[in-house]
């Protein structure tokens, strides 16, 4: 199946408010809307995509208190019910926010919901765009400060690591 401009642009909006791009958010809302979206589409959009989020910060809050040896277990994020858009735009998501745990669940629960390799490519391909958008308005802030740039050399960073999955 190929995604619909009004599918693509859904996912734009949850990938948008996932990264906290307002330029983005407001340009796909409109984009959306011009698709065909309806209001109630791109609320349940804006709040795939904010379950993803919330979720990610139980996950990064539970993971760094257990490094104090402080246990906090973690909620469902209440994606029990699952639909081909919401998979898409929680893909999306997920990425935005660099959240491996649920990037991992929802592109397996897209592919057990026949949603394909290259329609998740696709999101994912877009997604990294709109991601470095979002990061390239923070970046301009940050460089009145004489900050690190995305082109400067990050050798040594902790992120050389392996990933630990949740």
């Amino acid at each position: 199946m190929v995604l619909t401009i009004k599918e693509k642009e859904l996912v734009y909006i949850g990938v948008s408010v996932a990264a906290g791009c307002k330029p983005c958010t407001n340009y796909h809302i409109s984009k959306a809307e011009e698709a065909g979206a309806s209001d109630k589409e791109i609320k349940q959009a804006i709040s795939d995509a904010m379950c993803v989020c919330n979720s990610a910060k139980e996950i990064m809050e539970a993971h760094g208190l257990k490094q104090l040896g402080i246990t906090k277990n973690i909620g469902g994020c209440g994606c029990e019910e699952t639909t081909r858009i919401k998979e898409l735009v929680s893909i999306g998501a997920g990425f935005a926010v660099n959240c491996t745990y649920n990037l991992e669940k929802h592109i397996s629960a897209a592919l057990t919901i026949d949603i394909t390799e290259d329609e998740i490519k696709s999101i994912l391909n877009t997604a990294s765009l709109i991601k470095r958008k979002a990061a390239s308005h923070a970046d301009k802030i940050a460089a009145k400060f004489g900050t690190v740039t995305q082109n400067e050399n990050l050798e040594g960073c902790c992120c050389d690591v392996e990933i630990e999955v949740v």
